[in-house]
């Protein structure tokens, strides 16, 4: 019985063998042998292409938006369409069109990149196309964005020399957060003057710390500066300020070697307090003139900030020497004429206060004045918009100066709304003219 068994058990693991042997021969044959005509390795092919095709409408699909607004600026970080597929370059094309123009894809490090820099578009509307072909199949995704020149809006401060409420300060700073608008400050010297030494040195140090902001120079001619810097006083005419005592005298009562007396008192000031030297000005009053500015020019001084509109200032009706409008844009001045673009022979630039100062207007008088120089759409020159404010009366320009701003932060660049970037008049000064 057993002997039968296992010759049953040797028969049995024969034809196991046999069949095995069979069953690889078969699935050899299958493979090498052409399936209407056609060799199965060209499957593969259509399996890879499969594949591909998946991959591609993934990533396409995941592509992140673009921007609804970029705009030309050196301040705007990575300022450029970056757009990268993970595919090989065999069986793969991927070719973009911007409006009009046709260009390729370039294959580097195993991915397909696009990179089109902002700064080498023309301002306007664009429709970015990205086709990409696997094998013979195309898939497509488009975009829509629109490119701008920028609207620079710089809020400067002008400080009067005399001390601030801490109240003041603090809601200064709030706004300064809130839009993410830095400050550009105009400071007087005054106060090593006129306030006791701790409080100078607080508010000294309260500007310098303000490490995103610009410090420049503001005067008025309060007759113990003016003696300070050893000139005589002359207080005739004045506009007629109630605070008197040489605030409301203009600079240009002082001759070129007077003034330059004067600025160069004020540069040592701000030295010894550990200011740096400063090349923006701006003369109380808005009251400068072409003498005055000369001395600035002389001074390598970069930037004059007096120019407004035409305008009869203080109870004595005294009139000023601008005759700009609202929508002046940053000029380089003439030595003669402080008042005309023609000719330019000098080289300090003039940046007008263009939106106007929250003492004398409106919130709706400074939105229409930025209104004039912008009102929605695609910018194709680059702008400016200068608003001022003083510390010193916060309680009423504040709010002004708050609605405003909430206003022009609805074409925020930082919001994807517009063209606007918040900036500091001495970058945007570096952008204009340096670069």
């Amino acid at each position: 019985m057993n002997k039968k068994l296992g010759i049953l058990i040797v028969l049995l693991l024969s034809l196991v063998s046999t069949s095995v042997f069979l069953t690889n021969k078969n699935t050899s044959t299958e493979i090498n042998t052409p399936i209407n005509g056609v060799e199965e390795i060209k499957g593969e092919e259509t399996q890879v292409c499969s594949i591909l095709e998946e991959s591609a409408k993934e990533q396409l699909l995941n592509l992140p938006s673009l921007r609804e607004w970029y705009v030309k600026s050196p301040y705007v970080e990575n300022n450029y369409i970056n757009i990268q597929l993970e595919l090989p370059k065999e069986s793969v094309s991927v070719k973009y069109s911007l409006n009009d123009s046709q260009n390729e894809a370039l294959f580097e490090d195993g991915k397909w990149k696009i990179n089109i820099p902002i700064d080498n578009l023309e301002s306007g509307e664009y429709k970015l196309l990205v086709d990409c072909t696997i094998c013979e199949n195309k898939l497509s995704k488009s975009f829509s964005f629109k490119v701008s020149n920028p609207v620079y809006v710089t809020w400067t401060i002008d400080w009067e020399g005399f001390d601030v409420k801490e109240q003041y300060l603090q809601e200064m700073v709030k706004i300064s957060e809130q839009y993410d608008i830095p400050m550009t400050h105009f400071f007087n010297p005054y106060i090593y003057i006129y306030l006791s030494s701790n409080r100078a040195t607080y508010l000294t140090n309260w500007v310098k710390n303000r490490t995103e902001d610009s410090i420049g120079l503001h005067l008025h001619m309060y007759d113990s500066l003016v003696k300070a810097s050893g000139v005589k006083v002359n207080n005739n005419p004045a506009w007629g300020s109630p605070m008197g005592n040489g605030h409301d005298t203009p600079n240009s009562n002082y001759s070129y070697e007077d003034f330059k007396e004067i600025i160069l008192w004020s540069i040592n000031q701000f030295e010894k307090n550990g200011i740096e030297r400063p090349t923006m000005y701006r003369a109380g009053g808005w009251f400068i003139d072409e003498e005055n500015i000369n001395v600035l020019n002389d001074l390598d001084f970069q930037i004059e900030s007096s120019g407004r509109t035409y305008y009869i200032h203080g109870r004595n009706l005294l009139e000023g020497p601008w005759n700009l409008s609202t929508t002046t844009q940053p000029y380089q001045m003439n030595s003669r004429n402080q008042n005309t673009s023609n000719n330019p022979n000098i080289n300090i630039w003039e940046y007008p206060n263009n939106g106007g100062d929250s003492w004398a207007y409106t919130s709706e008088q400074l939105v229409s004045n930025f209104k004039s120089n912008y009102d929605r759409g695609i910018q194709n020159v680059d702008t400016v918009v200068t608003f001022l404010s003083h510390p010193h009366w916060f309680d009423k320009e504040g709010p002004k100066i708050q609605e405003v701003l909430k206003y022009v932060y609805t074409y925020s660049y930082n919001n994807d709304k517009g063209p606007v970037i918040f900036l500091t008049l001495d970058k945007v000064y570096e952008y204009n003219v340096k670069l």
